[in-house]
């Protein structure tokens, strides 16, 4: 027999099955017995039996393609929430296709593209999608999880969302340079702001205003011209050329945090957390290292990409329940540029 040509029927034959148990054997949610889905196996490696993923496609009417929309891979953070997001979707038995936004004119058109693929799901970190974009996947019952992108008030209906607590991040920095007694605060977030820094700088203000009834507290909003090392090293020079030196400062990312410190330090000779506290947002790899020591809200990257995943598998499961929205906590990790 051409084992190029083996067919279910095949390997049913020869494992003693019927076809259907074939077909039930290679899906990994369906429920079998290990002694049966052994047989089969072994039956289809002995005539060299591959699953037809085409048929599979037209019998389920969807694939096991799950596609990430991403933009912004030089973010550190970024990489890393992908990389531990495609171990997630590929751990599920999905296969991910990765969409990257960065230099595309909007990400309407990159979604479109994706509906020929028969999606088992769409997860979009990046970006702003339309409702009539959304609302097409949603109609052909293909579950599309935002991350990061909105609130539970969105206007994207039927669409289920996974935040970070990034407000409570936010509300956990401000809190924490205030008892190191810290007074003259600063936020610092990038010029071409997403939702995430949005709220965390909201967090960030509320929690100092709470206090402010209590101690004289006083602070700025300022913008990096950049998200990454390069805007906080220029937004040090900027900012401490004028002497505007404040004691604690929160940054809306890490790697911007980075850039600030080695300007501080080489330029201007300050030293952290002497002359100022600083605390990031991420936990990037980065942080970590001796050089920073950064103080930090950590966001777990593959708590992040569990919660998205468990929900693209239960919506799968219960298509028509309501959508859903979860908040994955974040925690502080100190290190050694917050005043103790």
């Amino acid at each position: 027999m051409n084992k190029r040509q083996a067919t279910s029927a095949d390997v049913a034959a020869l494992a003693g099955v019927s076809q259907s148990t074939v077909s039930r054997s290679f899906d990994e949610n369906s429920r079998i017995s290990a002694a049966t889905r052994d047989r089969v196996f072994a039956a289809a490696k002995e005539l060299g039996y591959q699953v037809n993923k085409a048929a599979q496609t037209m019998i389920k009417q969807r694939s096991d393609l799950v596609g990430l929309v991403t933009a912004g891979l030089e973010d550190p953070f970024r990489s890393e929430f992908l990389n531990q997001l495609v171990i997630e979707v590929q751990r599920q038995g999905f296969r991910p296709m990765v969409i990257d936004v960065t230099h595309n004119q909007g990400i309407d058109s990159s979604l479109q593209a994706l509906m020929q693929y028969q999606l088992s799901g769409v997860v979009i970190t990046s970006g702003s999608p339309s409702e009539s974009i959304v609302q097409e996947f949603v109609s052909r019952s293909v579950p599309v999880i935002l991350v990061n992108r909105a609130d539970q008030e969105s206007n994207l209906s039927g669409v289920d969302i996974v935040n970070i607590d990034n407000v409570g991040g936010g509300e956990l920095a401000a809190k924490s340079l205030i008892e190191s007694g810290c007074e003259n605060l600063m936020v610092v977030r990038a010029k071409a702001s997403s939702y995430s820094s949005l709220m965390r700088t909201k967090g960030f203000i509320q929690q100092v205003s709470s206090h402010s009834a209590i101690k004289t507290l006083n602070i700025t909003e300022v913008e990096s011209e950049t998200s990454d090392y390069e805007g906080g090293y220029q937004l040090a020079g900027q900012l401490l050329a004028k002497q505007e030196v404040p004691d604690g400062v929160f940054f809306c990312m890490d790697h911007i945090a980075c850039g600030f410190m080695d300007a501080a330090r080489k330029e201007f000779q300050l030293s952290i957390p002497q002359d100022m506290s600083l605390i990031g947002f991420d936990d990037i790899r980065l942080a970590s290292y001796q050089s920073y020591a950064l103080t930090t809200i950590r966001q777990c990257p593959k708590l992040v990409s569990k919660a998205v995943v468990d929900n693209l598998v239960k919506r799968l499961d219960e298509p028509s329940s309501s959508p859903m929205y979860q908040v994955v906590p974040v925690t502080l990790i100190r290190r050694d540029t917050l005043a103790s």
